[in-house]
């Protein structure tokens, strides 16, 4: 058993000075109630967040950056455009199924399809150490590696058309559905990824 640590405030702040925190309990909520993987999640367990330069912006400057924010999540097609898919497909040998939220928001799992296993090798390397960085913040998550399990990703010879999967801490909940993520694993990147 993992130890309780979900009641941490780890205090995170979006761009614009808008806290990120988890949601104080609503109706009906149960105090006993927690989700698997919250607690050393929530606790920081094996984290990395790291946040670039945040220099003070504009009114304008934040209304612009909502108005992108917003075009993006009402149009994930010009996010993943076929010619992306086919490059992924053409030089990693791999298709992008989702980036989505997962553990009651405290995990951002990845999947992805095999479709040559000689060219998706790489993602698969134990040595390797992928990263998920939120695209608005420039927060960098890192996938968790506790003690009785070993990292949270497959690193098994990968198989032509199977679902391969990866998980990243998500601390405080803190990458929204709808927003941006860019997964790096070694020279492989998915930018530009729309959180489901």
């Amino acid at each position: 058993m993992f130890p309780d640590y979900s009641m941490i405030d780890l205090h995170l702040t979006r761009p614009g000075g808008r806290p990120c925190g988890p949601a104080p309990p609503g109706p009906g909520h149960s105090g006993s109630r927690r989700w698997p993987l919250a607690g050393f999640l929530a606790g920081g367990f094996a984290l990395l967040v790291s946040f670039g330069p945040g220099p003070a912006v504009q009114a304008s400057e934040v209304s612009d950056q909502a108005t992108v924010t917003l075009a993006s999540i009402a149009s994930p097609e010009q996010v993943r455009h076929p010619r992306n898919k086919s490059f992924m497909k053409r030089q990693w040998g791999v298709e992008v199924v989702f980036v989505r939220r997962t553990a009651g928001g405290y995990m951002l799992e990845f999947r992805y399809k095999v479709t040559d296993p000689d060219k998706a090798k790489p993602l698969f390397d134990r040595q390797t150490k992928p990263l998920l960085t939120h695209v608005e913040s420039g927060a960098r998550m890192i996938v968790p590696t506790p003690a009785k399990t070993g990292a949270l990703r497959n690193s098994n010879p990968p198989l032509a058309g199977h679902t391969y999967w990866m998980f990243f801490a998500n601390p405080a909940k803190f990458v929204q559905q709808g927003e941006q993520v860019n997964i790096e694993i070694g020279d492989f990147l998915a930018d530009n990824l729309v959180v489901q």
